[in-house]
């Protein structure tokens, strides 16, 4: 009788010790791929062809980079996941095939009806201590180059290249380099931009990852609310111009294909 109490016990407390674990029934888990497509007037990005921008100036790209970050995935049903920060900055290179894919796992199953991102980096781990900026954020490392040690800031996206309206002294070169997370002890530019997309039909978070093709038209830059000229402003990094590239370019940004 009494081995029966024990093993009667044993059992329960293996059941309550059960439900304290979290499930990993892998049933539940799915992916999403964001797949980043580089265009320049609906043409294929390619570094050193030459295109035309909106105004008739001829150019040539040498460097694409920007952050992609703080990612949320909305459900049919309500539902909304957002991806945990520390694993939701992603930095994109047109020179890195790689880093133009981006694979969401451990997504909650379900119907999801929209996705959205910052195009830069939040303030608030714009501000946070060095230690708490690892891997994608390293400034010594996978983010060298995409940050200002001179105003404390991650630089959300570079755009470089050459163009024959610029002068020879200035090596026909453009620089397009936009940051600003709106002040840290006073307030300055802010040019965090956030995209959300709407999908035609609900994707099916699963096992086997749908892949949704985000467009990225950097032909948009130069004119959408505001016209911006090579000739005239062929080297900005900081002020109020900075701003209204940001809203030119996250324009550019755009829904593609979706592999269901």
């Amino acid at each position: 009788m009494e081995k029966v109490k024990y093993i009667l016990a044993s059992l329960v407390f293996a059941a309550l010790l059960m439900s304290f674990i979290p499930s990993s029934d892998k049933k539940e888990i799915g992916t999403l791929t964001l797949q980043f497509n580089h265009l320049f007037n609906n043409e294929p990005l390619v570094f050193g062809k030459e295109y035309k921008n909106a105004h008739g100036e001829k150019l040539t790209v040498k460097t694409l980079n920007y952050f992609v970050s703080n990612i949320k995935i909305t459900y049919k049903d309500g539902r909304e996941y957002v991806v945990p920060q520390d694993s939701s900055y992603f930095l994109i290179r047109q020179s890195d095939a790689a880093s133009k894919k981006i694979q969401l796992n451990n997504l909650p199953k379900g119907k999801c009806k929209s996705v959205s991102f910052m195009i830069g980096v939040d303030s608030a781990r714009n501000t946070m201590d060095v230690s708490k900026r690892t891997g994608t954020l390293d400034v010594a490392g996978i983010a060298k180059g995409m940050y200002w040690a001179w105003n404390s800031g991650y630089i959300f996206l570079k755009f470089e290249g050459k163009s024959s309206v610029i002068p020879d002294s200035l090596s026909n070169n453009f620089y397009y380099h936009i940051g600003g997370f709106g002040g840290f002890k006073s307030s300055t530019i802010n040019n965090i931009r956030t995209k959300t997309f709407d999908f035609p039909k609900p994707v099916s978070v699963r096992k086997n990852s749908p892949v949704v093709t985000i467009n990225v038209d950097m032909a948009k830059l130069f004119q959408h609310k505001t016209d911006i000229l090579l000739f005239k402003n062929s080297n900005v990094m900081w002020g109020e111009l900075s701003v209204k590239i940001s809203e030119n370019y996250v324009a550019g940004f755009d829904l593609g294909n979706i592999d269901y």
